[in-house]
């Protein structure tokens, strides 16, 4: 009970962020626009636009993370699916064909299975529709209602024809307890993300925050039927994280 306890805990309190990350790379891979502006309202409904065509994305991903002044870096791919399918590989840092995590959604169920433990935990999505920021549907019909959008000078970015979005949510659906922002890094070019980022602060001062640089990006292709199935490996143990 104490060992089903702790993971259950250890899922929630890092569930809301891996959830942002998860949902942050299904906003930035499928914005694209062929039309530029400097106009972030018209950004983003471009966005919006190759948003509602799209069916699905995969790509290589870095991913950045600091949290209590230590850093980490991983590496892996990820596929999604609309409107909430997904199936995220961490691989090793010098074996990129060695996979250390995956992570399924199939729709109901989310699965994370760690080979050298050889145990899966398993968790309800809390949202089966499937959602792009945590408390958010997959519509984006509300967006510009919740989040102030604007655009950030970068004097590094902006001369490579890179452009940075940041969001915040409107006080009226702000967390009083957390400050919050994300960031999306938009390349001219076809209008693809190249980097997105998330940062909170809690009351106490301590802070979050996650950089996601994508690569080899590909959007609606043809994908495997059972890429989002996920079966229980042999003898490995499940910890159901759903059970009260």
């Amino acid at each position: 009970m104490i060992r089903r306890t702790y993971w259950r805990e250890m899922w929630r309190k890092s569930a809301g962020f891996q959830n942002f990350l998860s949902a942050v790379l299904l906003f930035s891979f499928l914005f694209v626009s062929s039309v530029y502006s400097q106009n972030v309202d018209e950004i983003f409904q471009n966005f919006k636009q190759a948003y509602d065509k799209s069916d699905n994305f995969s790509a290589n991903f870095e991913e950045t993370t600091l949290f209590a002044n230590k850093k980490s870096v991983a590496r892996g791919r990820i596929v999604f699916r609309k409107p909430n399918l997904l199936r995220r590989e961490y691989v090793g840092r010098r074996d990129a064909s060695k996979v250390i995590q995956v992570t399924v959604f199939d729709g109901k169920y989310g699965w994370t299975y760690t080979p050298t433990l050889n145990q899966v935990n398993k968790m309800k999505l809390d949202n089966p529709k499937g959602q792009l920021f945590p408390g958010i549907g997959a519509s984006l019909e509300d967006f510009e209602k919740i989040y102030d959008m604007v655009l950030v000078p970068d004097e590094f970015a902006n001369p490579k024809g890179i452009h940075n979005i940041e969001l915040t949510p409107k006080k009226e659906f702000a967390n009083p307890n957390v400050k919050e922002k994300f960031q999306i890094w938009v390349e001219s070019d076809g209008w693809l993300p190249v980097q997105v980022g998330h940062e909170i602060e809690l009351e106490d001062g301590s802070r979050q925050s996650a950089i996601v640089k994508f690569s080899e990006i590909k959007r609606d292709k043809e994908l495997a039927p059972d890429l989002f199935k996920f079966v229980v490996p042999k003898d490995a143990e499940v910890i159901n994280l759903s059970e009260n």
